[in-house]
């Protein structure tokens, strides 16, 4: 699977703007999005690098259908239009391209949009990693070992620009727990995952409500 990361930095950024963002996000680029081929995968807030910046996970079954897409999204369309009305609230637009590392299964994010809407999470985070210049298939193989004891819904890696970035996401907040002393369990976890990966930041994501994952 190819995935599009649509972020958004409101102007102005408050909750009026976010409100406003959010219904034009119902009303005009969400219904004009199947027929592009894509999907929404989630759509969340999170107050990292600005208040209330917005973000849009697309997914598309392959490049060929994210090319696709992109024609759309260009030409004279309802796309086209839905995507410039939501650029009018935001003073900055930006796009990344993933893809699926492994191993954690696609069928995951799916698995759980559906479970989230009878038990909604109500906070997911981005675990974003720079692993170390060639130990790429060392990290996947250490997720491998792990993943499936996490709440990691997915694992991603840009398809063009940082070759060495993982972006993990998690149900949940990681990175919200207060100060505590390490001990042998953080150790076992967190050694080895420093020696593939030795930077980290966690980011906080706030589901919108027309979000598939809640």
């Amino acid at each position: 699977m190819i995935y599009l990361r649509q972020i958004f930095n409101l102007h102005p950024a408050s909750p009026r703007t976010r409100d406003s963002f959010c219904a034009a996000a119902v009303e005009k680029f969400l219904p004009a999005l199947p027929a592009s081929g894509g999907a929404l995968v989630a759509a969340w807030f999170s107050h990292d690098e600005w208040y209330s910046q917005i973000e849009h996970v697309l997914a598309f079954e392959n490049l060929e259908g994210f090319g696709l897409f992109r024609e759309a999204a260009s030409a004279s369309s309802a796309l086209g239009e839905g995507l410039a009305e939501l650029g009018n609230l935001a003073f900055e637009r930006r796009e990344e391209l993933l893809e699926d590392l492994g191993p954690i299964p696609t069928e995951a994010l799916a698995a759980a949009a559906e479970a989230s809407q009878a038990q909604p999470a109500a906070v997911f985070s981005y675990a974003i990693l720079e692993v170390a210049p060639g130990r790429l298939a060392d990290f996947q193989a250490l997720l491998g070992m792990a993943g499936g004891s996490l709440p990691i819904l997915a694992c991603w890696t840009d398809v063009a620009g940082n070759p060495d970035r993982v972006i993990d996401l998690w149900k949940g907040d990681p990175g919200g727990a207060g100060f505590a002393p390490s001990n042998e369990m953080t150790d076992a976890f967190f050694e080895p995952l420093r020696e593939i990966a030795p930077r980290e930041r966690i980011i906080r994501l706030h589901p919108l409500p027309y979000s598939p994952l809640q």
